[in-house]
């Protein structure tokens, strides 16, 4: 098994947010030097932000990463098994930092 090795940062403590309905920001940084920003959501939490401005949908924007809940496990797996995917899934959700 050849997986990449990763440290995840929180800015933002989990303790801090609601992890039913909230969404954060994490810096992840891999082995290979290189470091990225992802945000990851809840389900509740669009459905939050539709409600706030008054809108029936979401324009594009930065893309989410989707848990059902916000805690450090859940967050782990989705980076795990992003991080096992093509380079092309890592652009598109997490923005690159130098």
């Amino acid at each position: 098994e050849n997986r990449m090795k990763y440290n995840i940062i929180y800015p933002t403590s989990l303790a801090e947010i609601n992890p039913d309905n909230d969404n954060i920001d994490i810096l992840v940084q891999t082995e290979n030097g290189k470091q990225y920003v992802f945000v990851v959501a809840t389900p509740d939490n669009l459905k939050y932000l539709m409600n706030k401005e008054n809108s029936s949908f979401l324009k594009p924007g930065l893309p989410f990463l989707f848990v059902e809940k916000l805690t450090h496990a859940n967050i782990d797996n989705v980076i795990k098994s992003l991080l096992e995917e093509d380079e092309q899934l890592i652009r598109i959700y997490g923005a690159d930092i130098y």
